[in-house]
């Protein structure tokens, strides 16, 4: 990692140049609490900053430590604190989507989908970058990752059911989870992002947390079949908690 001066005046760089575009729980396509995440596994990275901030489509990230205080605006108010690792245990990368000077606009599940908060560079414990990114298109009912701008790999999803769909706009993934529950409806494997489901059944018991994760139902991939979440075949599910690092952004269409 070189130097956070460095990173800070690269951030800015990036981020000036257009680089960056504008609780699971029990039962289907909900998010878990603290006390009952025991059923799933954070899946080890091995370094969540892989790439530097110079070049072509790179999406800055920043790993907060601690209990960082994010505001409203630059040098605003306080308007949430957040933990330094997950509700998963999963170290916090967050992805950053703009910058003012030396404050940095993120994504946290906390808010609502399209809302952000700031924090300042000082406040950050590490500054990097990804160069993955998911790009879902719910009317192709599919889900494409690019690595360096280039298809790596095209998934066929299944999206949210008429009445349940998925939610549009720009998201981030937070963790990696391995399921060890083998009932569970998520399959083998979780990627949670930043999101959350915003039309689930009254009464639901689960939580609301937007997510791409495996099924055992195979006839719904390329479907709309859940209350939101984009389900998986496990094989590529797999592949993608291996893969596409934290922080990385996740951008959903119609």
């Amino acid at each position: 990692m070189v130097a956070r001066s460095k990173v800070a005046a690269a951030t800015v760089a990036v981020l000036a140049a257009g680089g960056v575009a504008a609780a699971l729980t029990a039962g289907e396509d909900g998010a878990r609490s603290r006390a009952d995440a025991k059923p799933f596994r954070p899946e080890p990275q091995r370094d969540p900053f892989p790439a530097n901030l110079e070049g072509p489509n790179r999406y800055p990230i920043a790993r907060v430590e601690g209990r960082p205080l994010l505001y409203d605006r630059p040098g605003g108010r306080p308007k949430i604190r957040i933990a330094g690792e997950t509700e998963w245990n999963t170290p916090r990368v967050l992805s950053v989507v703009k910058h003012r000077g030396k404050w940095l606009a993120v994504l946290v599940p906390e808010l609502k989908n399209g809302d952000m908060a700031w924090i300042h560079m000082d406040k950050v414990a590490r500054l990097g970058a990804v160069t993955w990114s998911l790009h879902a298109d719910l009317s192709r009912r599919e889900l494409v990752v690019r690595r360096d701008g280039r298809r790596v790999r095209r998934l066929s999803v299944g999206v949210g059911r008429p009445g349940h769909s998925t939610p549009t706009g720009r998201f981030a993934v937070t963790d990696r989870l391995r399921v060890t529950d083998p009932a569970s409806p998520y399959g083998c494997c979780v990627l949670a992002l930043t999101g959350h489901q915003t039309r689930l059944p009254p009464g639901w018991p689960g939580g609301d947390r937007l997510a791409v994760h495996a099924t055992a139902d195979l006839s719904g991939l390329g479907q709309e079949v859940s209350l939101g979440c984009m389900r998986s075949d496990p094989r590529d599910a797999r592949w993608l908690i291996k893969k596409v690092p934290l922080g990385s952004p996740v951008f959903i269409r119609e």
